[in-house]
């Protein structure tokens, strides 16, 4: 039984590095001020990693499902993530998952290197807003 569990236990390992794997980088659109890799790792006894490529202003219905409202949080805080507007209410459980979020890339010319832990996805969310929602 102890060889199955670890064979499940690296089978599992090698799934979820693979699953963190990035993708090249597609070349910011002409007239981008904003170019970030933002992520989200989850841990609770499976790692889970998400990850996208944010540009503002970009190409429409590409990228980011809340591009809009991601780009117009940034723009609030000039750019500074521990700034971002956030949102008074989410949808929670009661679930309490670790949720690391990074971003890394450029805020009009300007580097970029942002990585903070929350105790939840709701918290995150919430002093977040719409950033890290994917």
């Amino acid at each position: 039984m102890k060889e199955i569990t670890a064979l499940a236990a690296a089978a599992l390992a090698a799934l979820t590095l693979a699953g963190t794997a990035t993708a090249a980088a597609p070349s910011p659109t002409e007239d981008a001020h904003v170019w970030l890799a933002v992520t989200r790792t989850t841990t609770d006894g499976i790692s889970y990693t998400g990850n996208l490529w944010l540009d503002c202003p970009g190409i429409q219905g590409a990228g980011h499902p809340h591009r809009e409202s991601a780009c117009t949080d940034l723009d609030a805080a000039d750019g500074d993530l521990d700034a971002l507007p956030g949102q008074d209410t989410a949808v929670c459980s009661n679930d309490v998952v670790r949720v690391v979020a990074t971003a890394h890339g450029t805020y009009e010319g300007r580097s970029v290197h942002w990585e903070r832990t929350y105790e939840s996805e709701c918290g995150l969310i919430l002093a977040t807003g719409r950033l890290f929602a994917f």
